[in-house]
């Protein structure tokens, strides 16, 4: 699972309705938008015709009009709410655009039905229609459209929603993504300290070696500051580095470490943090005693789709530990994975398991 689809997941908590996550079905196209536009001119027409000329036979030209009143009214208030959204947004000035929009539907529809008075000739010819028929269709018509404008609060009340959690999205996967990066930053300055350490040693007993170990390590350490860019890694380019590194160690220990690998090159594009092995590797020679007649023996190979790394314990009398590298390392999983880091001790074994990710982290 990916770092963006493990932030995904657990925004889900919060953004798990399939109404937010879609369109409005109301206002997702113009097409959607004319069809309910057309259903309210219909509704209107029948209604009316139900209500007050049910003696009449059906007009065509009454329900094209209704029609034309609705969709006319309809798209004016969808035009002015989608104008005043560049500069009026509805999660900021939400009791402005109530106001705003209500004012002007008001308005709108009092022009257009005052327009539609000019077709009132051709529509009913020489009839003369009562007064209060024509308030009760009026009202009618208010009704219908104040249904579209509550619909229409409720696509701005979506869209704004969407917005927000959007917003909120990218800030938590900036946050995530600043977290990883401050705990990658913490490796390079242990990964510098302890091999600049190695070297002094080195160079006390071994010139040669020593210059054959700074060779190596300013090609590994090359690696490093390359890796820092990325969250995640190839399997098949942490074992590359794995060897170089590892030879560093064998410069100063001899036989004293013996390290064995068998990894299934199935699992070479699969992905885990940069560095990940190279700290098992370091923490296990750090705690131990590995010297020709007491050897530190390790083992790596996949399984299960993990990095298993195991090694004999013959832990050292004294060492200085900050529990930086397992605690940093578990840290990083953390915020790529669900899966957990295991690690587990016996009396003869110290075993870490590393979940491999089946999708590189961008």
């Amino acid at each position: 699972m990916g770092l963006t689809k493990h932030i995904m997941k657990n925004f889900e908590t919060c953004y798990n309705d399939k109404f937010l996550k879609g369109q409005p079905i109301l206002f997702v196209n113009y097409k959607a938008r004319l069809l309910f536009e057309i259903m309210l001119g219909t509704g209107f027409y029948f209604l009316v015709s139900v209500a007050l000329f049910n003696n009449e036979p059906f007009s065509w030209k009454g329900f094209l009009f209704s029609i034309w009143l609705f969709t006319f009214i309809s798209e004016g208030i969808f035009a002015f709410n989608k104008l005043i959204d560049r500069w009026r947004p509805w999660h900021t000035h939400t009791r402005g655009r109530i106001i705003m929009l209500i004012s002007f539907s008001g308005a709108w529809f009092v022009i257009v039905t005052t327009l539609a008075q000019l077709l009132k000739p051709w529509l009913e010819g020489d009839k003369v229609r009562d007064e209060l028929v024509y308030s009760v269709s009026i009202v009618i018509a208010i009704l219908l459209v104040m249904i579209y404008i509550v619909l229409l609060f409720a696509y701005n009340y979506h869209h704004s929603l969407s917005m927000v959690m959007l917003e909120n999205e990218k800030l938590q996967k900036d946050k995530l993504k600043q977290d990883y990066r401050a705990l990658q930053d913490q490796v390079n300055p242990h990964f510098l300290f302890n091999n600049l350490s190695t070297l002094i040693a080195i160079i006390r007993h071994d010139r040669d070696a020593a210059i054959r170990f700074a060779i190596n390590f300013s090609d590994v350490y090359r690696y490093v500051l390359q890796s820092n860019k990325h969250i995640s890694i190839k399997l098949v380019d942490e074992l590359n580095f794995l060897k170089a590194y590892g030879a560093l160690h064998q410069e100063r220990l001899r036989e004293g470490l013996a390290v064995e690998h068998d990894f299934d090159e199935k699992y070479y594009d699969w992905h885990l943090p940069p560095l990940s092995m190279q700290v098992l590797l370091e923490n296990a020679v750090k705690h131990n005693v590995a010297t020709k007649a007491s050897p530190l023996k390790m083992k790596m190979y996949t399984e299960n789709d993990k990095v298993i790394v195991t090694n004999n314990i013959n832990p050292k009398s004294t060492t200085y530990s900050t529990n930086t590298g397992l605690s940093n390392l578990r840290e990083r999983y953390k915020l790529l994975t669900d899966r957990k880091v295991v690690i587990s001790k016996d009396e003869y074994e110290f075993r870490v398991e590393l979940p491999l990710i089946n999708k590189k982290v961008k």
